[in-house]
């Protein structure tokens, strides 16, 4: 059953665009906004800056690494054998792209569905990202008043798959409901906003034809007397060196300069504000987008913007998919492993942690191997002891 869902999303995502993939297929209705713009995945991807963050958020995570863990007394060991999952999770994409898209679909969704296909053991043999426009996940209560969660794919309607044939990770999910809330979806009316600015800006520059100055004479002038008094003016104050020389018009002639209007400057400088709008949304450093506008507010330094970087950003939306891997780890009968994300591979390169773990260690907080876990080293022998300083004792007390 699942294999046939497989191959029908296989065989049909080779021929598909990008639009029709990420989709989602909501009403025409539903996609309008007070900017008359049209949002959807699709559209919105088309707006640098959510393009910007999406690429950004999902870019990074895919390229942390992980691995599979389990704890040992104090230490993180590594869990041998891999899960096949884990070695190859696709049979058609790496790890990493895997990955990326699981993120893509839940920055733009707010849900990601991957299907477990398995063997007869119930062992995962590998998954796929499936478009989460086709997937309709619902709460079904059987006769005893139990309740699943199934889900129904567009692709074949008339099948029913449960929580081992397809797999859901969710983002901000509202309390009561099975579907995560997209963020493209809750964002749309200033989405729009941005890309009417953007479309407004294009259109202004490429059809507005808008002169920087004019010379304007009373009477009619032939095409080629225009032209002579337009090639007059420019070999005369044209080019840098001929910057405001003095300009003598005779015949009655006049000289106006040509700006903006008002409104029609302040509208181009509003799209600045959307790269501040975009970043709010997707929780991402507006320096990033090319926004320097508030970068102090991140920090001074590359290690204070990492570590924001980590736990606002990054961190909410890993947790969320270890979380759900490690699901898939016990719905295979594997209790004590885990699914581990490397960010602290971002602060890695700093030295100021090895001070933070001397620290630690010699103040009796880490053990040696507890600091070494955090480096992704392996224990060594009596490396799981604690210790504390031997020149502390109460002041009240004579020395030793």
């Amino acid at each position: 059953m699942i294999r046939r869902l497989l191959s029908t999303s296989s065989s049909e995502s080779r021929d598909l665009s990008f639009a029709d993939v990420w989709r989602r297929g909501l009403d025409s209705t539903d996609l309008s906004t007070p900017s008359g713009e049209e949002v959807n995945y699709t559209t919105a991807l088309g707006l640098s800056s959510v393009y910007a963050a999406i690429n950004l958020l999902s870019g990074t995570i895919a390229s942390l690494g992980f691995d599979v863990f389990f704890k040992r007394g104090a230490s993180e060991l590594a869990f041998r054998p891999l899960p096949q999952f884990a070695r190859q999770m696709s049979r058609f994409y790496t790890n990493v792209e895997i990955i990326n898209q699981i993120v893509v679909s839940l920055l733009t969704d707010g849900n990601c569905y991957i299907t477990t296909a398995r063997n007869s053991s119930g062992t995962i043999e590998f998954i796929d990202v499936l478009d989460p426009g086709t997937i309709t996940p619902e709460m079904a209560t059987d006769d005893l008043g139990n309740q699943r969660i199934i889900y129904k794919s567009s692709q074949a309607p008339e099948e029913i798959y449960t929580t081992r044939d397809i797999t859901q990770f969710r983002l901000m999910q509202r309390p009561g409901q099975i579907e995560g809330v997209s963020p493209i979806t809750s964002a749309r009316d200033f989405i729009g906003l941005g890309l009417a600015q953007q479309t407004f800006a294009g259109s202004f520059f490429g059809n507005g034809s808008l002169p920087g100055a004019v010379v304007s004479v009373d009477g009619q002038l032939s095409e080629t007397g225009a032209q002579q008094l337009k090639q007059a003016w420019a070999s005369v104050h044209g080019g840098a060196k001929n910057s405001h020389r003095l300009a003598v018009l005779t015949e009655g002639a006049k000289f106006s300069r040509v700006s903006l209007s008002p409104a029609d400057a302040a509208w181009i400088e509003g799209s600045q504000h959307t790269v501040k709008d975009i970043a709010r949304l997707f929780g991402v450093p507006p320096f990033l987008l090319a926004d320097s506008t508030g970068s102090t507010s991140w920090g001074s330094g590359l290690k204070e913007m990492n570590l924001a970087m980590q736990m606002y950003s990054l961190r909410p939306i890993v947790s969320r998919i270890e979380a759900t891997l490690n699901q898939m780890l016990r719905s295979m009968g594997i209790e004590v492993a885990y699914f581990r994300f490397d960010l602290a591979s971002m602060s890695r390169n700093h030295p100021d942690r090895w001070s933070d773990y001397s620290t630690a260690i010699n103040s009796g907080v880490l053990s040696i191997n507890e600091a070494r876990s955090y480096e992704r080293l392996g224990p060594i022998e009596d490396g799981d002891k604690h210790f504390m300083p031997l020149n502390l004792f109460p002041i009240d007390e004579p020395r030793p």
